[in-house]
């Protein structure tokens, strides 16, 4: 091999060796198991998909709670469960399962809980949000009515 035939050689080696990184990141592949939530809360309202703002309280009078959890590194389609509950009676309220449909890998989801009649019972809630079948909280979320 001629010098510059292997000076060529060496280059080509070194920019492979350099390019390896940034190509294994560019192709990663989203799974199930790699989403996370992070910083899940409470709001009064929804828009956009995203929450108004961010409230560890309601009135009884409250026409309804949003729980929502930023769901990252997630493929299409990743299911994501709340269930509901009145701590302060220990009663099972309801389980919603929602998914980020084919929006995107790193979005807002969220769950509502309307009241239909009567004021909301006083006391302390919580919300428990769980990615895909995954037996313990990926967060939780605790609020009031006052």
């Amino acid at each position: 091999m001629t010098r510059k035939k292997y000076a060529n050689f060496v280059i080509l080696v070194i920019l492979l060796l350099l390019s390896a990184p940034f190509s294994a990141f560019a192709s990663k592949e989203l799974t199930a198991e790699g989403a996370f939530i992070r910083d899940g809360r409470m709001s009064s309202a929804e828009k956009a998909g995203k929450p108004l703002d961010r409230l560890i309280a309601y009135t009884p009078e409250s026409p309804a709670f949003y729980a929502f959890a930023e769901l990252h590194d997630a493929p299409p389609f990743t299911k994501v469960r709340f269930t509901w509950e009145f701590v302060s009676r220990r009663q099972f309220i309801a389980e919603v399962e929602v998914s980020n449909e084919n929006n995107g890998s790193d979005v807002f989801v969220y769950s509502t809980l309307t009241q239909k009649a009567d004021p909301w019972p006083y006391g302390v809630y919580k919300v428990k949000v769980f990615l895909e079948d995954r037996p313990e909280p990926d967060a939780e979320i605790d609020f009031t009515v006052e």
